[in-house]
Protein backbone atom coordinates (compact mmCIF):
# COMPACT_ATOMS: atom_id res chain seq x y z
CA UNK A 1 0.00 0.00 0.00
CA UNK A 2 1.00 3.85 -0.60
CA UNK A 3 1.48 5.38 2.62
CA UNK A 4 0.68 8.44 0.91
CA UNK A 5 -2.66 7.70 0.10
CA UNK A 6 -3.63 7.47 3.81
CA UNK A 7 -3.75 9.28 6.68
CA UNK A 8 -3.58 6.46 9.24
CA UNK A 9 -3.01 3.04 8.85
CA UNK A 10 -3.89 0.40 11.82
CA UNK A 11 -1.65 -2.57 12.75
CA UNK A 12 -3.05 -5.52 14.29
CA UNK A 13 -0.28 -8.66 15.52
CA UNK A 14 2.30 -7.40 13.06
CA UNK A 15 5.35 -9.24 13.32
CA UNK A 16 7.97 -6.35 12.79
CA UNK A 17 8.25 -3.31 14.99
CA UNK A 18 7.89 0.17 14.60
CA UNK A 19 8.05 3.36 16.91
CA UNK A 20 4.72 3.71 17.16
CA UNK A 21 3.38 0.28 18.12
CA UNK A 22 2.93 -1.53 21.10
CA UNK A 23 4.28 -5.02 21.92
CA UNK A 24 2.76 -7.45 23.07
CA UNK A 25 2.62 -11.53 22.91
CA UNK A 26 0.08 -13.68 21.34
CA UNK A 27 0.40 -17.54 20.52
CA UNK A 28 1.02 -19.25 17.08
CA UNK A 29 0.12 -23.02 16.54
CA UNK A 30 1.70 -24.45 13.38
CA UNK A 31 -1.02 -25.51 11.23
CA UNK A 32 1.48 -27.69 8.65
CA UNK A 33 1.77 -30.01 11.51
CA UNK A 34 -0.10 -33.60 11.32
CA UNK A 35 -3.30 -33.71 13.60
CA UNK A 36 -1.34 -36.22 15.50
CA UNK A 37 1.27 -33.30 16.45
CA UNK A 38 -1.20 -31.02 17.00
CA UNK A 39 -3.55 -32.91 19.97
CA UNK A 40 -0.17 -34.45 21.42
CA UNK A 41 0.59 -30.93 21.64
CA UNK A 42 -2.54 -30.06 23.36
CA UNK A 43 -2.38 -30.33 27.31
CA UNK A 44 -3.68 -33.76 28.86
CA UNK A 45 -6.57 -32.18 30.45
CA UNK A 46 -7.96 -30.63 27.08
CA UNK A 47 -7.17 -34.29 25.34
CA UNK A 48 -9.41 -35.72 28.06
CA UNK A 49 -11.86 -33.06 27.73
CA UNK A 50 -11.48 -32.81 23.75
CA UNK A 51 -12.07 -36.58 23.48
CA UNK A 52 -15.30 -36.57 26.06
CA UNK A 53 -16.84 -34.02 24.11
CA UNK A 54 -16.91 -36.18 20.90
CA UNK A 55 -19.22 -38.42 22.50
CA UNK A 56 -21.91 -35.28 23.20
CA UNK A 57 -23.98 -34.73 20.79
CA UNK A 58 -22.45 -31.31 20.10
CA UNK A 59 -22.95 -29.47 17.25
CA UNK A 60 -20.91 -26.90 15.04
CA UNK A 61 -21.74 -24.26 12.45
CA UNK A 62 -18.61 -22.95 10.21
CA UNK A 63 -20.19 -19.84 8.87
CA UNK A 64 -17.50 -18.89 6.48
CA UNK A 65 -19.76 -16.02 4.43
CA UNK A 66 -21.70 -14.29 7.52
CA UNK A 67 -24.58 -11.99 6.56
CA UNK A 68 -25.53 -9.31 9.06
CA UNK A 69 -28.29 -11.59 10.75
CA UNK A 70 -25.45 -13.57 11.87
CA UNK A 71 -23.69 -10.64 13.30
CA UNK A 72 -26.61 -9.45 14.94
CA UNK A 73 -26.80 -12.90 16.59
CA UNK A 74 -23.75 -13.19 17.97
CA UNK A 75 -23.49 -9.72 19.31
CA UNK A 76 -26.89 -10.89 21.18
CA UNK A 77 -25.27 -13.62 22.78
CA UNK A 78 -21.79 -11.73 23.36
CA UNK A 79 -23.50 -8.68 25.30
CA UNK A 80 -25.13 -11.41 27.41
CA UNK A 81 -22.00 -13.48 28.30
CA UNK A 82 -20.20 -10.11 28.55
CA UNK A 83 -22.72 -8.85 31.56
CA UNK A 84 -22.23 -12.11 33.61
CA UNK A 85 -18.17 -11.88 32.26
CA UNK A 86 -17.76 -8.33 33.34
CA UNK A 87 -16.11 -7.12 30.39
CA UNK A 88 -16.76 -4.61 28.11
CA UNK A 89 -19.77 -5.06 24.83
CA UNK A 90 -19.92 -5.80 22.08
CA UNK A 91 -21.12 -2.46 20.27
CA UNK A 92 -21.54 -0.78 16.98
CA UNK A 93 -18.04 0.51 16.12
CA UNK A 94 -17.59 -3.68 17.10
CA UNK A 95 -20.84 -4.46 14.96
CA UNK A 96 -18.90 -2.18 12.34
CA UNK A 97 -15.78 -3.55 12.04
CA UNK A 98 -17.10 -7.16 11.59
CA UNK A 99 -19.17 -5.39 8.71
CA UNK A 100 -16.08 -4.21 7.25
CA UNK A 101 -14.78 -7.36 7.70
CA UNK A 102 -17.69 -9.57 6.12
CA UNK A 103 -17.58 -7.26 2.87
CA UNK A 104 -13.66 -8.33 2.13
CA UNK A 105 -14.43 -12.37 3.26
CA UNK A 106 -12.15 -12.15 6.07
CA UNK A 107 -14.74 -13.20 8.60
CA UNK A 108 -15.29 -16.40 10.01
CA UNK A 109 -18.45 -17.07 12.50
CA UNK A 110 -18.37 -20.34 14.95
CA UNK A 111 -20.80 -21.73 16.90
CA UNK A 112 -21.92 -24.99 19.47
CA UNK A 113 -24.93 -26.07 20.33
CA UNK A 114 -25.84 -28.67 22.01
CA UNK A 115 -29.03 -31.10 21.21
CA UNK A 116 -31.61 -28.43 22.47
CA UNK A 117 -30.39 -26.36 19.70
CA UNK A 118 -29.18 -24.33 22.80
CA UNK A 119 -25.97 -22.20 21.53
CA UNK A 120 -23.16 -23.36 24.01
CA UNK A 121 -20.28 -21.14 23.21
CA UNK A 122 -18.91 -18.81 19.72
CA UNK A 123 -15.66 -17.86 18.37
CA UNK A 124 -14.88 -14.90 15.65
CA UNK A 125 -12.11 -14.75 13.47
CA UNK A 126 -10.26 -12.93 11.21
CA UNK A 127 -9.02 -14.79 8.00
CA UNK A 128 -6.51 -13.94 5.12
CA UNK A 129 -6.33 -17.14 4.03
CA UNK A 130 -3.34 -18.24 5.73
CA UNK A 131 -3.33 -16.93 9.09
CA UNK A 132 -6.45 -16.80 11.12
CA UNK A 133 -6.57 -14.53 14.08
CA UNK A 134 -8.89 -15.33 17.27
CA UNK A 135 -11.37 -11.90 17.26
CA UNK A 136 -14.01 -12.76 19.74
CA UNK A 137 -14.93 -15.82 22.16
CA UNK A 138 -17.75 -16.27 24.11
CA UNK A 139 -19.57 -19.15 26.33
CA UNK A 140 -22.46 -19.48 28.86
CA UNK A 141 -20.34 -20.43 31.26
CA UNK A 142 -20.50 -18.12 34.17
CA UNK A 143 -24.45 -18.80 33.12
CA UNK A 144 -24.01 -21.95 34.48
CA UNK A 145 -24.83 -22.63 38.21
CA UNK A 146 -24.44 -26.58 38.35
CA UNK A 147 -20.90 -28.22 38.68
CA UNK A 148 -22.03 -30.65 36.08
CA UNK A 149 -23.34 -27.75 33.60
CA UNK A 150 -20.07 -26.09 33.93
CA UNK A 151 -18.32 -29.02 33.34
CA UNK A 152 -20.05 -29.28 30.32
CA UNK A 153 -19.31 -26.26 28.99
CA UNK A 154 -15.78 -26.63 29.81
CA UNK A 155 -15.62 -29.54 27.17
CA UNK A 156 -17.88 -27.41 24.65
CA UNK A 157 -15.54 -24.59 24.35
CA UNK A 158 -12.30 -26.98 24.01
CA UNK A 159 -13.71 -29.18 21.15
CA UNK A 160 -14.85 -25.62 19.75
CA UNK A 161 -11.39 -24.54 19.44
CA UNK A 162 -9.89 -27.59 18.63
CA UNK A 163 -12.30 -28.15 15.70
CA UNK A 164 -11.65 -24.86 14.41
CA UNK A 165 -7.97 -25.30 14.61
CA UNK A 166 -8.71 -28.53 12.44
CA UNK A 167 -11.13 -26.51 9.82
CA UNK A 168 -8.72 -23.59 9.90
CA UNK A 169 -5.66 -26.30 8.78
CA UNK A 170 -8.28 -28.26 6.32
CA UNK A 171 -8.80 -25.04 4.68
CA UNK A 172 -4.88 -24.49 4.14
CA UNK A 173 -4.32 -22.02 7.04
CA UNK A 174 -0.46 -22.58 8.20
CA UNK A 175 -0.86 -20.36 11.04
CA UNK A 176 -3.27 -19.73 13.75
CA UNK A 177 -3.26 -16.88 16.09
CA UNK A 178 -4.89 -17.36 19.40
CA UNK A 179 -5.58 -13.45 19.79
CA UNK A 180 -3.29 -12.68 21.95
CA UNK A 181 -1.50 -13.33 25.94
CA UNK A 182 -2.60 -11.22 28.49
CA UNK A 183 -1.85 -11.25 31.90
CA UNK A 184 -5.20 -12.99 33.10
CA UNK A 185 -3.56 -16.18 34.26
CA UNK A 186 -6.75 -17.81 33.92
CA UNK A 187 -6.86 -17.16 30.38
CA UNK A 188 -3.08 -17.32 29.20
CA UNK A 189 -3.18 -20.51 30.93
CA UNK A 190 -6.49 -21.64 28.86
CA UNK A 191 -4.43 -20.31 25.35
CA UNK A 192 -1.05 -21.94 26.94
CA UNK A 193 -2.54 -25.05 27.06
CA UNK A 194 -3.69 -25.83 23.02
CA UNK A 195 0.40 -25.55 22.70
CA UNK A 196 1.37 -23.51 20.14
CA UNK A 197 4.45 -20.96 19.87
CA UNK A 198 4.82 -17.48 22.14
CA UNK A 199 5.26 -15.05 19.90
CA UNK A 200 6.04 -11.28 20.16
CA UNK A 201 3.26 -9.01 17.92
CA UNK A 202 2.81 -6.00 17.35
CA UNK A 203 -0.15 -3.30 17.19
CA UNK A 204 -1.50 -0.05 17.05
CA UNK A 205 -1.54 2.76 14.69
CA UNK A 206 0.79 5.08 12.77
CA UNK A 207 -0.18 8.51 11.14
CA UNK A 208 1.34 8.96 7.36
CA UNK A 209 -0.30 13.03 7.08
CA UNK A 210 -0.58 16.10 9.62
CA UNK A 211 -4.36 15.09 9.54
CA UNK A 212 -3.56 11.54 11.05
CA UNK A 213 -1.43 12.98 13.51
CA UNK A 214 -4.19 14.74 14.84
CA UNK A 215 -6.98 11.97 14.75
CA UNK A 216 -4.53 10.10 17.09
CA UNK A 217 -3.77 12.93 19.45
CA UNK A 218 -7.05 13.32 19.48
CA UNK A 219 -7.72 9.69 20.08
CA UNK A 220 -4.81 10.02 23.04
CA UNK A 221 -6.70 12.30 24.30
CA UNK A 222 -10.16 10.77 24.85
CA UNK A 223 -8.39 7.41 25.83
CA UNK A 224 -6.95 9.46 29.27
CA UNK A 225 -10.16 10.35 29.42
CA UNK A 226 -11.31 7.34 29.97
Amino acid sequence: MDKRSTDILGFSHSLIPQKTLHKGETLYIDLTKSEEELFQKLHRTNRKQINKAAGHQFYIEVIDRPDMTDIRAFQQFYNYFAKSANTYPCNSFHVNTMSMLKDKNALVITKLANKANEVLCYRVYISDGDTVFSLYSASLFRLKERNEEKRLLSEASRYLLWRNILYFKEHQHTIYDMGGLTTNENIRKFKLEFGGEITEVYSGYEAYSFTGRLVLWLRSIKMKKG
